[in-house]
């Protein structure tokens, strides 16, 4: 499994802990703003990351078909966690994926209680990876090097040794060979 599908996963399964515990706390603001940082990480990490995942020149189909099972399984727990909060439009999302009953009539999302310790690993390792990229594209930016353009070499100094998917991301979105 691609490591952009557990990681989303695992992000999904702590936003629903925790828009459960706010919304069984009354506590809208803390649900919502949840939400509202778990679809800009959806948005500007997971789908733009895999776009070549599911572009035209995407070869394999048996990660295309992980990318679009994700994506479904992550809109449609957005959709019911939404539903209390925006109702109307978490409806007509809803619908719009499942061509089903109303998102009201569903079970609220259930919670899949797995190894512990290798997803918080997975967390961390996916945390410094975006910190390392948005280190690197600002020191691009700063000597005005555009990304289109690909450099010899990056180099950090981490305490983290990071495993082979995570330095291929950094790779692909700083543009560096090593």
């Amino acid at each position: 499994q691609n490591v952009l599908d557990e990681w989303i996963l695992e992000l999904l399964v702590n936003l629903t802990m925790t828009v459960t515990k706010s919304m069984d706390g009354f506590d809208t603001v803390t649900a919502i703003n949840a939400l509202k940082a778990f679809v800009d990480d959806f948005s500007t990490w997971y789908i733009r990351r895999s776009r070549d995942r599911v572009g035209p020149s995407a070869d394999d189909l048996e990660d295309k078909t992980a990318f679009y099972q994700t994506a479904y399984e992550v809109l449609t727990t957005i959709c019911k966690l939404f539903a209390p909060i925006a109702p109307f439009f978490s409806e007509a999302m809803y619908l719009n994926l499942t061509d089903g009953k109303s998102v009201h009539l569903e079970d609220w999302p259930v919670l899949k209680q797995e190894a512990k310790s290798k997803k918080q690993e997975l967390m961390d390792e996916m945390s410094l990876t975006r910190k390392i990229v948005e280190a690197a594209l600002s020191q691009r930016k700063d000597a005005q090097i555009k990304v289109r353009q690909p450099l010899a070499s990056l180099a950090t100094t981490t305490a983290i040794k990071l495993s082979d998917p995570f330095i291929d991301l950094i790779k692909d979105e700083v543009n560096v060979q090593e």
